[in-house]
């Protein structure tokens, strides 16, 4: 009897052995070709024109914004410049003066970082939502403002 036992149970085993080693490709992933070059890796994961598809790596120098329009502010406060164009920057305004800057300092209140042109709103330009500590006021994110350059500074129109 006890040997019965051990040929059932060895018999199961042998079973379970077989169905686990099957080599059938029934249970595997399909493989899409489509777009693929050659070996089965696809070459892009996302369609063109997919506004919100992050297909680049962190670290792939690719840039994850598109680059802001307008003049660049090193561009405006460099070269003369004939008739109106866009520009983008932070707005700052201390007590030296008000200014467009390309970049805003790490410190706090923020200074200008980089690039600056001083700037003329009178016109009323929109500055979006400001920030105002300890006498400096600034705008957390670019504006982008239309105007020109009129004895180096830069005069909103609108």
């Amino acid at each position: 009897m006890r040997y019965a036992r051990f040929l059932a149970v060895l018999g199961v085993i042998a079973l379970v052995m077989a169905a686990c080693g099957s080599t059938d490709d029934e249970g595997a992933l399909p493989t899409n070709d489509a777009g693929s070059n050659g070996d089965g890796v696809v070459a892009a994961t996302c369609l063109p024109d997919e506004p919100d598809c992050e297909d680049t790596f962190p670290d792939s120098g690719e840039p994850t914004e598109p680059p802001p329009p307008g003049v660049p502010i090193a561009t405006a406060a460099g070269t003369p410049i004939d008739g109106g164009f866009v520009i983008t920057g932070f707005y700052v305004s201390d007590g030296n003066g008000v200014r467009l800057c390309e970049a805003l300092a790490e410190s706090y209140p923020p200074q200008c970082g980089g690039a600056s042109i001083p700037f003329d709103n009178t016109a009323g330009a929109d500055l979006g939502v400001l920030s105002v500590e300890q006498g400096v006021t600034w705008s957390e994110q670019p504006i982008l403002v239309e105007g020109s350059v009129v004895d180096g500074v830069f005069v909103a129109s609108g």
